[in-house]
């Protein structure tokens, strides 16, 4: 963080300081460049008997909904993070207390302005349901009197979330850098993914064409559907969608053969997006997903969503039936093709941990362990320094999650029978004649077109060579601490050489007797003295606490 925004953001990072020396991560805090006037050094720190993957879930839970949020995003990280702690994690449920609706209502002036009372008839002040992000509210629109839901943004949420993340990251870096500990877990990466999930998820627009690119692709609306978008009257801090009557999956009650046709049904709805369109709800447990009166199945919440290209499709098939045939060589290459980096991997230590994994299944292994060998899987692949796609991550989430909410309809519900016509179809659409056909006539074009640019190519590389206009670039790790340093001492620098010479144009402006006076004096000039004499005062602060806890 800048000096500037540290100071600016204080009061918050000592209130996150102070819950994690709470719960005994005191220890930790002494490692990392800590300003000393965010914690008191000389307070007892507390030994807290629980685990650390525990600790850390009571300090999210503690820190209030943004860090609940964020645990919740960090379940999606099997591949970085340690399984115990993405165990703790999914333990986490957004128990938030809903915000007074003369608040929430800034939101809805500000995205509707004086059109508010044009567009809605009514709105229900008490939400049907609240989250971190945001809360939800039935209302009635002035033209049809259709009663819709409106997703509505917590005020002021942004903010709150930017300095949240501001503050984690610069302690993620810290960490990363000081910590030999944490530093084969890439903390700065983690922080950047949960960056990019929460500005995403504040995004209602991309929420909204989520929602409309299921319908569109869905081809049995009669039961399974997403609720329509108002795309006119929402926005990003503003979403409005028709209202779904329903209930949980949990509490319906229903007789056997109707639930039974609920899972096949709901199942298939979410391998069709999976396998074969390649786009699918990322999260779909018994709170996002409404059973209709009529017995249809509403998805909800499309701020998550996963997509995979054609490519990845077939890669995880082919992951699939290595894991189905227990054949690690073959899952080891599967990985390395799927990688996104080109680093080296040592194979047989690669070979070795999925070894273990499978061992933990008693080397019986079907499509019903699938969510959870992959889970596992990818946590082995990314501590060996194999980055594959977080799609993959939310896919193996929302097997695990259709097999928990299938199980809560009919005990009987079994992944594979679902799931098998869909791979059919896609090992058929892989190889069947006119598909490889198209790969080959692809293939084809793109060497030709290679061969063809290859001459242009390597006189352009020639020519720059002869006019010297190739150059090789280095970078030195491990010199962030002296950059810092560095960084530091020249702002201190410049500010000396700014203090100096507003005492000396002070000083001269005092001799002249310019008005207006105070206490006799040039008031410009006793200006001057004032600022030089509270940036004087800022560097010797800032000098000290540089060094005052160390």
């Amino acid at each position: 963080m800048k000096p500037f925004s540290l100071y600016r953001d204080a009061v918050r990072a000592k209130e996150i300081v102070t819950v994690l020396m709470r719960h005994g991560f005191g220890s930790l805090l002494d490692q990392i460049n800590i300003p000393a006037s965010w914690f008191d050094r000389f307070a007892p720190r507390r030994e807290d008997p629980h685990t650390p993957w525990t600790r850390i879930r009571m300090v999210l839970e503690d820190l209030g909904p943004t860090f609940i949020k964020i645990g919740q995003i960090l379940t999606t990280r099997p591949d970085i993070l340690p399984p115990a702690l993405i165990d703790e994690l999914k333990s986490l449920r957004d128990q938030v207390r809903p915000e007074p609706f003369e608040s929430i209502s800034r939101t809805l002036k500000n995205a509707f302005g004086d059109e508010l009372e044009k567009v809605f008839s009514s709105i229900e002040p008490e939400p049907i349901g609240s989250g971190s992000i945001a809360q939800v509210h039935l209302a009635r629109l002035r033209s049809t009197g259709e009663t819709v839901a409106i997703k509505i943004q917590r005020p002021d949420i942004k903010p709150a979330l930017t300095s949240d993340l501001e503050i984690i990251g610069w302690l993620a870096r810290e960490l990363h850098e000081r910590v030999d500990t944490y530093r084969p877990y890439n903390l700065p990466a983690v922080v950047d993914t949960l960056r990019k999930g929460l500005l995403s998820e504040l995004d209602f627009e991309q929420e909204a064409r989520n929602a409309t690119l299921f319908n569109a692709r869905n081809p049995h609306p009669e039961k399974v559907f997403a609720p329509s978008v108002y795309k006119e009257i929402s926005s990003r801090s503003v979403l409005v969608t028709e209202h779904v009557d329903g209930i949980s999956p949990d509490e319906i009650d229903a007789p056997s053969d109707i639930r039974r046709s609920l899972v096949e049904y709901g199942g298939a709805s979410v391998f069709h997006q999976m396998f074969s369109v390649g786009f699918f709800h990322a999260d779909p447990h018994p709170g996002n997903i409404l059973i209709t009166p009529d017995h249809r199945i509403c998805f909800l919440d499309w701020g998550m969503a996963g997509q995979l290209t054609k490519r990845m499709r077939h890669d995880l098939a082919d992951l699939l039936a290595a894991v189905a045939s227990s054949d690690v060589e073959r899952i080891a290459r599967r990985a390395i093709k799927m990688m996104d980096s080109n680093r080296m991997v040592d194979e047989q230590q690669l070979e070795m941990e999925i070894t273990q994994v499978l061992d933990r299944y008693g080397g019986e292994l079907n499509l019903d362990d699938a969510g959870s060998v992959i889970l596992d899987l990818i946590f082995v692949f990314g501590s060996n320094g194999i980055d594959v796609a977080r799609d993959y991550v939310l896919l193996a989430k929302a097997v695990l999650s259709l097999e928990k909410t299938g199980d809560a309809l009919d005990p009987t519900f079994s992944i594979v029978s679902t799931a098998t016509p869909f791979l059919t179809a896609l090992t058929k659409e892989r190889w069947a004649p006119e598909s490889l056909f198209r790969n080959l006539v692809w293939k084809l074009e793109e060497s030709l077109s290679c061969l063809n640019a290859l001459p242009a190519d390597s006189l352009r590389l020639i020519r720059r060579i002869e006019n010297e206009d190739i150059g090789i670039r280095l970078h030195h790790r491990g010199l962030e601490d002296l950059n810092r340093t560095f960084n530091r001492s020249a702002n201190r620098l410049v500010l000396a050489i700014i203090i100096g010479a507003l005492i000396m144009g002070s000083s001269m402006v005092i001799t002249t007797g310019v008005q207006p006076l105070l206490w006799g004096f040039p008031a410009l000039g006793i200006l001057g003295y004032l600022i030089s004499m509270v940036f004087g005062f800022w560097i010797i602060v800032d000098i000290f606490r540089s060094g005052g806890h160390r």
